[in-house]
Protein backbone atom coordinates (compact mmCIF):
# COMPACT_ATOMS: atom_id res chain seq x y z
CA UNK A 1 0.00 0.00 0.00
CA UNK A 2 1.72 3.29 -0.82
CA UNK A 3 1.50 5.70 1.91
CA UNK A 4 1.54 9.56 1.62
CA UNK A 5 4.81 10.03 3.76
CA UNK A 6 5.94 13.01 2.17
CA UNK A 7 2.52 14.66 2.97
CA UNK A 8 2.51 13.05 6.54
CA UNK A 9 5.85 14.39 7.56
CA UNK A 10 5.55 18.22 6.13
CA UNK A 11 3.06 18.28 7.90
CA UNK A 12 4.68 17.59 11.03
CA UNK A 13 7.20 19.44 10.64
CA UNK A 14 5.06 22.78 9.74
CA UNK A 15 3.53 22.06 12.92
CA UNK A 16 6.24 21.30 15.01
CA UNK A 17 7.47 24.48 13.99
CA UNK A 18 4.54 27.04 14.98
CA UNK A 19 4.45 25.42 18.16
CA UNK A 20 7.44 25.59 19.67
CA UNK A 21 8.16 28.77 21.36
CA UNK A 22 10.59 31.49 20.62
CA UNK A 23 13.80 31.41 23.04
CA UNK A 24 15.82 34.53 24.14
CA UNK A 25 19.50 34.93 24.37
CA UNK A 26 18.72 34.98 28.12
CA UNK A 27 17.05 31.76 27.84
CA UNK A 28 18.79 28.49 28.98
CA UNK A 29 19.01 25.46 27.05
CA UNK A 30 19.99 22.23 28.08
CA UNK A 31 22.36 20.31 25.89
CA UNK A 32 21.00 17.20 24.41
CA UNK A 33 20.85 13.89 26.40
CA UNK A 34 24.08 12.29 26.39
CA UNK A 35 26.07 15.15 26.31
CA UNK A 36 28.66 16.35 29.09
CA UNK A 37 26.63 18.32 31.73
CA UNK A 38 23.17 16.74 30.27
CA UNK A 39 21.40 13.36 31.84
CA UNK A 40 21.47 10.28 30.57
CA UNK A 41 19.78 9.59 27.58
CA UNK A 42 16.49 7.17 28.48
CA UNK A 43 17.09 3.83 27.01
CA UNK A 44 14.52 3.07 24.31
CA UNK A 45 12.25 0.66 24.40
CA UNK A 46 13.10 -3.34 24.34
CA UNK A 47 10.93 -4.18 21.34
CA UNK A 48 7.88 -5.84 22.45
CA UNK A 49 8.30 -9.47 20.82
CA UNK A 50 5.78 -8.95 18.20
CA UNK A 51 5.67 -10.84 14.96
CA UNK A 52 7.42 -10.40 11.73
CA UNK A 53 5.58 -13.68 9.71
CA UNK A 54 3.70 -17.34 10.94
CA UNK A 55 4.35 -20.77 9.37
CA UNK A 56 1.51 -23.16 9.95
CA UNK A 57 1.63 -26.86 10.08
CA UNK A 58 -0.68 -29.98 10.39
CA UNK A 59 -1.05 -29.36 14.41
CA UNK A 60 0.73 -26.54 15.28
CA UNK A 61 2.18 -22.78 14.36
CA UNK A 62 4.89 -21.12 15.20
CA UNK A 63 5.32 -16.90 14.53
CA UNK A 64 8.74 -15.12 13.83
CA UNK A 65 9.25 -12.62 16.41
CA UNK A 66 10.57 -8.89 15.77
CA UNK A 67 13.54 -9.49 18.15
CA UNK A 68 14.62 -12.87 15.94
CA UNK A 69 13.43 -15.03 18.36
CA UNK A 70 10.61 -17.40 17.74
CA UNK A 71 7.31 -18.65 19.49
CA UNK A 72 4.96 -21.88 18.96
CA UNK A 73 2.12 -22.88 20.01
CA UNK A 74 -0.28 -26.42 19.34
CA UNK A 75 0.53 -30.34 19.64
CA UNK A 76 1.99 -32.76 21.96
CA UNK A 77 5.88 -31.88 21.83
CA UNK A 78 5.73 -29.93 18.48
CA UNK A 79 6.36 -26.21 20.19
CA UNK A 80 9.99 -26.72 20.87
CA UNK A 81 10.29 -25.68 24.32
CA UNK A 82 12.02 -28.61 25.61
CA UNK A 83 8.23 -30.61 26.53
CA UNK A 84 6.27 -32.90 25.11
CA UNK A 85 3.43 -30.36 26.60
CA UNK A 86 0.14 -29.45 24.05
CA UNK A 87 0.65 -25.52 23.72
CA UNK A 88 -2.84 -24.18 23.19
CA UNK A 89 -1.12 -20.89 23.44
CA UNK A 90 2.19 -19.21 22.19
CA UNK A 91 5.56 -20.20 24.02
CA UNK A 92 8.79 -19.91 23.58
CA UNK A 93 11.02 -22.05 21.27
CA UNK A 94 14.15 -22.83 23.56
CA UNK A 95 17.57 -21.79 22.03
CA UNK A 96 16.18 -19.58 19.54
CA UNK A 97 15.42 -15.87 20.85
CA UNK A 98 17.35 -14.17 18.64
CA UNK A 99 18.86 -13.92 15.28
CA UNK A 100 16.48 -16.30 13.20
CA UNK A 101 15.74 -15.33 9.67
CA UNK A 102 12.89 -17.44 8.55
CA UNK A 103 10.96 -20.54 9.66
CA UNK A 104 8.91 -23.23 7.96
CA UNK A 105 6.52 -25.80 9.26
CA UNK A 106 5.47 -29.25 8.42
CA UNK A 107 3.57 -32.07 9.67
CA UNK A 108 5.14 -32.43 12.77
CA UNK A 109 8.07 -30.79 12.21
CA UNK A 110 9.51 -27.28 12.15
CA UNK A 111 12.94 -25.45 11.09
CA UNK A 112 14.42 -22.19 11.53
CA UNK A 113 17.30 -20.87 9.25
CA UNK A 114 19.19 -18.49 11.54
CA UNK A 115 22.01 -15.82 10.85
CA UNK A 116 25.61 -17.12 9.46
CA UNK A 117 23.29 -19.34 7.23
CA UNK A 118 22.73 -22.33 9.55
CA UNK A 119 19.41 -24.52 10.12
CA UNK A 120 18.10 -26.01 13.08
CA UNK A 121 15.08 -28.15 13.30
CA UNK A 122 12.92 -30.34 15.88
CA UNK A 123 9.93 -32.36 16.07
CA UNK A 124 9.13 -35.78 15.15
CA UNK A 125 11.76 -37.17 12.81
CA UNK A 126 9.99 -40.73 11.61
CA UNK A 127 10.95 -40.42 7.99
CA UNK A 128 13.88 -38.65 9.43
CA UNK A 129 13.28 -34.93 8.83
CA UNK A 130 15.70 -33.94 11.52
CA UNK A 131 18.49 -35.51 9.42
CA UNK A 132 19.17 -37.75 12.36
CA UNK A 133 18.82 -42.27 11.64
CA UNK A 134 17.46 -42.85 15.17
CA UNK A 135 13.72 -41.56 14.34
CA UNK A 136 13.86 -40.03 17.88
CA UNK A 137 12.09 -36.59 18.11
CA UNK A 138 13.60 -33.26 19.22
CA UNK A 139 11.96 -31.52 22.00
CA UNK A 140 13.93 -28.70 21.58
CA UNK A 141 16.15 -27.06 17.95
CA UNK A 142 19.19 -29.28 16.90
CA UNK A 143 21.42 -28.22 14.01
CA UNK A 144 21.51 -29.65 10.96
CA UNK A 145 25.49 -29.71 10.66
CA UNK A 146 25.59 -31.76 7.40
CA UNK A 147 24.51 -28.54 5.65
CA UNK A 148 27.13 -26.25 6.50
CA UNK A 149 26.87 -22.41 7.04
CA UNK A 150 25.61 -20.97 3.54
CA UNK A 151 22.29 -21.63 3.41
CA UNK A 152 20.49 -18.23 1.94
CA UNK A 153 16.26 -20.33 2.04
CA UNK A 154 14.51 -22.87 3.49
CA UNK A 155 11.82 -24.89 2.57
CA UNK A 156 9.57 -27.97 4.58
CA UNK A 157 7.11 -29.58 3.25
CA UNK A 158 5.46 -32.42 5.22
CA UNK A 159 7.96 -34.74 5.68
CA UNK A 160 11.12 -33.60 4.12
CA UNK A 161 12.78 -30.50 4.20
CA UNK A 162 15.20 -28.67 1.69
CA UNK A 163 18.01 -25.60 1.26
CA UNK A 164 18.46 -22.85 -0.75
CA UNK A 165 22.65 -22.71 -0.65
CA UNK A 166 24.81 -19.63 -2.43
CA UNK A 167 25.63 -20.25 -5.49
CA UNK A 168 22.21 -21.83 -6.02
CA UNK A 169 23.16 -25.40 -5.26
CA UNK A 170 19.55 -26.91 -3.73
CA UNK A 171 19.96 -29.98 -1.18
CA UNK A 172 17.27 -32.01 0.75
CA UNK A 173 16.43 -34.39 3.24
CA UNK A 174 13.95 -36.45 5.03
CA UNK A 175 11.07 -38.63 3.23
CA UNK A 176 12.38 -39.56 -0.42
CA UNK A 177 8.83 -42.18 -1.01
CA UNK A 178 7.65 -39.96 -3.86
CA UNK A 179 11.22 -38.72 -4.78
CA UNK A 180 10.58 -35.17 -3.72
CA UNK A 181 14.22 -35.46 -2.61
CA UNK A 182 15.15 -34.87 -6.35
CA UNK A 183 17.87 -37.50 -6.59
CA UNK A 184 17.86 -40.56 -9.88
CA UNK A 185 17.14 -43.47 -8.04
CA UNK A 186 20.17 -45.08 -9.50
CA UNK A 187 22.05 -42.84 -6.98
CA UNK A 188 20.24 -43.44 -3.87
CA UNK A 189 17.36 -45.83 -3.75
CA UNK A 190 13.78 -44.53 -2.66
CA UNK A 191 12.88 -43.94 0.65
CA UNK A 192 13.64 -41.62 3.34
CA UNK A 193 17.97 -39.73 3.40
CA UNK A 194 18.89 -38.30 7.24
CA UNK A 195 21.39 -37.07 4.45
CA UNK A 196 21.00 -33.95 2.58
CA UNK A 197 21.29 -34.67 -0.97
CA UNK A 198 22.19 -32.51 -3.74
CA UNK A 199 18.96 -31.98 -5.94
CA UNK A 200 20.12 -33.47 -9.56
CA UNK A 201 19.33 -31.73 -12.68
CA UNK A 202 18.76 -27.97 -11.39
CA UNK A 203 19.36 -24.74 -13.38
CA UNK A 204 22.43 -22.90 -11.74
CA UNK A 205 20.36 -19.57 -10.86
CA UNK A 206 18.21 -20.57 -8.42
CA UNK A 207 16.16 -17.87 -6.26
CA UNK A 208 13.62 -19.53 -4.71
CA UNK A 209 12.30 -22.84 -3.12
CA UNK A 210 8.92 -24.45 -2.21
CA UNK A 211 8.05 -27.82 -0.54
CA UNK A 212 4.36 -29.25 -0.42
CA UNK A 213 3.15 -32.66 0.86
CA UNK A 214 4.95 -35.07 -1.68
CA UNK A 215 6.89 -32.51 -3.74
CA UNK A 216 9.24 -29.79 -4.20
CA UNK A 217 9.61 -26.48 -6.58
CA UNK A 218 11.92 -24.33 -7.28
CA UNK A 219 12.03 -20.84 -9.76
CA UNK A 220 14.86 -19.42 -11.10
CA UNK A 221 16.03 -15.62 -11.34
CA UNK A 222 15.02 -15.68 -14.97
CA UNK A 223 11.22 -16.27 -13.78
CA UNK A 224 11.01 -20.59 -14.41
CA UNK A 225 10.24 -22.88 -12.11
CA UNK A 226 10.86 -26.46 -12.01
CA UNK A 227 9.37 -29.21 -9.61
CA UNK A 228 9.82 -32.52 -8.81
CA UNK A 229 8.02 -35.28 -7.02
CA UNK A 230 4.32 -36.72 -6.57
CA UNK A 231 2.88 -35.85 -10.04
CA UNK A 232 -0.45 -37.99 -9.20
CA UNK A 233 -2.91 -34.97 -9.54
CA UNK A 234 -0.83 -32.57 -11.52
CA UNK A 235 0.61 -30.82 -8.62
CA UNK A 236 4.40 -30.50 -10.89
CA UNK A 237 2.59 -28.58 -13.42
CA UNK A 238 4.62 -29.83 -16.46
CA UNK A 239 1.40 -30.68 -18.54
CA UNK A 240 1.33 -34.40 -18.03
CA UNK A 241 -0.55 -36.33 -15.54
CA UNK A 242 1.99 -39.00 -16.10
CA UNK A 243 4.29 -40.64 -15.20
CA UNK A 244 2.73 -40.35 -11.37
CA UNK A 245 6.43 -39.77 -9.73
CA UNK A 246 9.00 -37.68 -11.12
CA UNK A 247 12.88 -38.14 -9.69
CA UNK A 248 14.35 -35.55 -11.63
CA UNK A 249 12.90 -31.65 -11.84
CA UNK A 250 10.57 -30.73 -15.09
CA UNK A 251 10.09 -27.54 -16.08
CA UNK A 252 6.29 -25.69 -15.01
CA UNK A 253 4.78 -25.22 -18.57
CA UNK A 254 1.93 -22.77 -19.57
CA UNK A 255 2.63 -19.91 -17.02
CA UNK A 256 2.02 -16.20 -17.96
CA UNK A 257 4.79 -14.08 -16.60
CA UNK A 258 8.20 -14.69 -15.12
CA UNK A 259 7.86 -16.37 -11.24
CA UNK A 260 8.35 -14.60 -8.47
CA UNK A 261 7.24 -16.75 -5.34
CA UNK A 262 5.79 -20.45 -5.27
CA UNK A 263 4.05 -22.12 -2.82
CA UNK A 264 3.72 -26.00 -2.38
CA UNK A 265 0.62 -27.55 -0.73
CA UNK A 266 0.29 -30.92 -0.23
CA UNK A 267 -1.10 -31.46 -3.95
CA UNK A 268 -0.98 -28.57 -5.40
CA UNK A 269 0.87 -25.66 -6.37
CA UNK A 270 0.71 -21.64 -6.46
CA UNK A 271 3.33 -19.25 -8.63
CA UNK A 272 2.77 -15.40 -8.08
CA UNK A 273 3.78 -14.08 -11.20
CA UNK A 274 4.57 -11.10 -13.25
CA UNK A 275 3.54 -8.11 -11.16
CA UNK A 276 1.10 -9.98 -8.87
CA UNK A 277 -1.11 -12.45 -10.82
CA UNK A 278 -1.63 -15.36 -8.95
CA UNK A 279 -1.81 -18.93 -10.61
CA UNK A 280 -1.93 -22.58 -8.96
CA UNK A 281 -2.17 -25.88 -10.78
CA UNK A 282 -2.60 -29.63 -9.42
CA UNK A 283 -5.72 -31.59 -7.36
CA UNK A 284 -8.52 -29.58 -7.36
CA UNK A 285 -11.00 -31.85 -5.41
CA UNK A 286 -11.54 -29.06 -2.90
CA UNK A 287 -11.56 -25.83 -5.18
CA UNK A 288 -7.77 -25.20 -3.92
CA UNK A 289 -7.01 -24.24 -7.49
CA UNK A 290 -9.64 -21.11 -6.93
CA UNK A 291 -10.54 -21.10 -10.74
CA UNK A 292 -14.44 -22.00 -9.53
CA UNK A 293 -14.26 -25.46 -10.93
CA UNK A 294 -13.55 -29.19 -9.09
CA UNK A 295 -10.94 -30.06 -12.16
CA UNK A 296 -7.44 -31.18 -11.62
CA UNK A 297 -4.97 -29.33 -13.94
CA UNK A 298 -2.00 -30.24 -14.97
CA UNK A 299 -0.79 -26.62 -16.21
CA UNK A 300 -1.70 -23.69 -14.22
CA UNK A 301 -5.12 -21.32 -14.15
CA UNK A 302 -5.98 -18.45 -12.32
CA UNK A 303 -8.18 -18.11 -9.20
CA UNK A 304 -11.45 -16.62 -10.54
CA UNK A 305 -11.67 -12.98 -9.90
CA UNK A 306 -8.35 -12.63 -8.14
CA UNK A 307 -7.16 -9.09 -8.25
CA UNK A 308 -4.00 -8.79 -10.13
CA UNK A 309 -1.90 -6.81 -7.50
CA UNK A 310 -1.46 -9.80 -5.07
CA UNK A 311 1.98 -9.79 -2.81
CA UNK A 312 1.79 -13.31 -1.39
CA UNK A 313 -0.37 -16.84 -1.92
CA UNK A 314 0.69 -19.85 0.63
CA UNK A 315 -1.09 -23.12 -0.40
CA UNK A 316 -2.17 -25.85 2.34
CA UNK A 317 -3.96 -28.83 2.84
CA UNK A 318 -7.04 -28.61 0.63
CA UNK A 319 -6.74 -25.18 0.65
CA UNK A 320 -5.17 -21.97 -0.84
CA UNK A 321 -4.91 -18.53 0.96
CA UNK A 322 -3.36 -14.96 -1.32
CA UNK A 323 -2.63 -11.19 0.32
CA UNK A 324 -3.27 -7.94 -1.89
CA UNK A 325 -1.48 -5.22 -1.60
CA UNK A 326 -4.16 -3.57 0.29
CA UNK A 327 -3.13 -5.83 3.39
CA UNK A 328 -6.45 -7.80 2.18
CA UNK A 329 -7.02 -11.81 2.74
CA UNK A 330 -8.69 -13.80 0.70
CA UNK A 331 -8.98 -17.67 0.53
CA UNK A 332 -10.45 -20.55 -1.11
CA UNK A 333 -10.82 -24.63 -1.02
CA UNK A 334 -11.33 -26.75 1.77
CA UNK A 335 -13.98 -25.42 4.57
CA UNK A 336 -14.63 -28.18 6.44
CA UNK A 337 -12.94 -27.05 9.78
CA UNK A 338 -13.22 -23.40 9.11
CA UNK A 339 -9.97 -22.63 7.38
CA UNK A 340 -11.30 -20.07 4.80
CA UNK A 341 -12.09 -18.17 7.70
CA UNK A 342 -15.83 -16.44 6.20
CA UNK A 343 -17.70 -17.97 9.06
CA UNK A 344 -19.10 -20.67 7.02
CA UNK A 345 -17.69 -24.33 6.37
CA UNK A 346 -18.60 -24.20 2.69
CA UNK A 347 -15.76 -25.45 0.40
CA UNK A 348 -15.42 -22.47 -1.57
CA UNK A 349 -13.86 -22.97 -5.49
CA UNK A 350 -13.48 -19.81 -5.92
CA UNK A 351 -11.61 -16.77 -3.58
CA UNK A 352 -13.54 -15.20 -0.44
CA UNK A 353 -12.45 -12.43 2.11
CA UNK A 354 -11.55 -14.01 5.62
CA UNK A 355 -14.27 -12.17 8.35
CA UNK A 356 -13.50 -9.93 11.04
CA UNK A 357 -9.46 -9.60 10.79
CA UNK A 358 -9.98 -6.17 12.49
CA UNK A 359 -6.48 -5.08 10.78
CA UNK A 360 -4.39 -5.09 7.42
CA UNK A 361 -2.66 -8.26 7.27
CA UNK A 362 1.07 -8.46 6.55
CA UNK A 363 1.66 -12.35 6.10
CA UNK A 364 -0.64 -15.33 6.16
CA UNK A 365 0.09 -19.63 5.83
CA UNK A 366 -2.45 -21.95 5.61
CA UNK A 367 -1.70 -25.51 7.29
CA UNK A 368 -3.50 -28.78 7.09
CA UNK A 369 -6.95 -27.61 8.35
CA UNK A 370 -5.95 -24.07 9.81
CA UNK A 371 -5.02 -20.54 8.67
CA UNK A 372 -2.75 -18.19 10.63
CA UNK A 373 -2.61 -14.26 9.57
CA UNK A 374 0.13 -11.30 10.96
CA UNK A 375 -1.54 -8.02 11.06
CA UNK A 376 0.00 -4.72 11.22
CA UNK A 377 -0.13 -4.20 14.95
CA UNK A 378 2.35 -7.68 15.14
CA UNK A 379 -1.07 -9.90 16.25
CA UNK A 380 -1.59 -12.80 14.80
CA UNK A 381 -4.78 -14.72 14.34
CA UNK A 382 -5.70 -17.78 13.40
CA UNK A 383 -8.82 -20.01 12.40
CA UNK A 384 -10.16 -23.52 11.72
CA UNK A 385 -9.15 -26.65 12.79
CA UNK A 386 -7.99 -26.29 17.20
CA UNK A 387 -7.93 -29.95 18.21
CA UNK A 388 -4.30 -30.15 19.36
CA UNK A 389 -4.70 -25.97 20.47
CA UNK A 390 -3.10 -24.86 16.78
CA UNK A 391 -5.36 -21.73 16.83
CA UNK A 392 -3.41 -20.35 20.26
CA UNK A 393 -6.06 -18.93 21.90
CA UNK A 394 -6.30 -20.91 25.06
CA UNK A 395 -8.85 -23.36 23.71
CA UNK A 396 -9.29 -26.55 21.65
CA UNK A 397 -12.58 -25.54 19.79
CA UNK A 398 -12.37 -24.90 16.04
CA UNK A 399 -13.22 -21.49 14.85
CA UNK A 400 -14.90 -20.32 11.25
CA UNK A 401 -13.73 -16.37 12.17
CA UNK A 402 -10.14 -15.42 13.71
CA UNK A 403 -8.97 -15.40 16.97
CA UNK A 404 -6.41 -13.69 18.32
CA UNK A 405 -3.05 -15.90 19.95
CA UNK A 406 -2.52 -15.73 23.36
CA UNK A 407 1.09 -15.62 24.49
CA UNK A 408 2.65 -13.04 21.98
CA UNK A 409 3.55 -9.66 22.54
CA UNK A 410 0.89 -6.82 22.93
CA UNK A 411 0.60 -3.86 20.19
Amino acid sequence: MKHRVGVVLACVALTSACLDPIQSATDTVEPPCGEPGAPLCPAPPPPRGLAKTVTVGKQHACALLETGGVKCWGGTGLAGDGTRALRPTAVAVRGLDRGVLTIGAGVEHTCALLEGGVVRCWGGNTRWQLAIENTEPALEPISIGKLGSNVIGLAVGDEHSCSLHAGGAVKCWGNNDDFQLGVDPASMPRGPSPTPVSVEGLPSDVTVIAAGGKHTCIATVDGQAWCWGDNTYGALGDGQAAPLLRSLPVQVQGLSGPVRALTAGTSHTCARVGDGDIECWGLNASGELGDDTALNRVVPVRPAGLPSDMRQVRAGGGSTCALSMDGRARCWGANAAGQLGDGTLLHRPAPVGVSDLGGEVVDVDTGASNTCAVLRDGRVQCWGSNATGQLGDGSQTDRTTPVVVQGLGAP
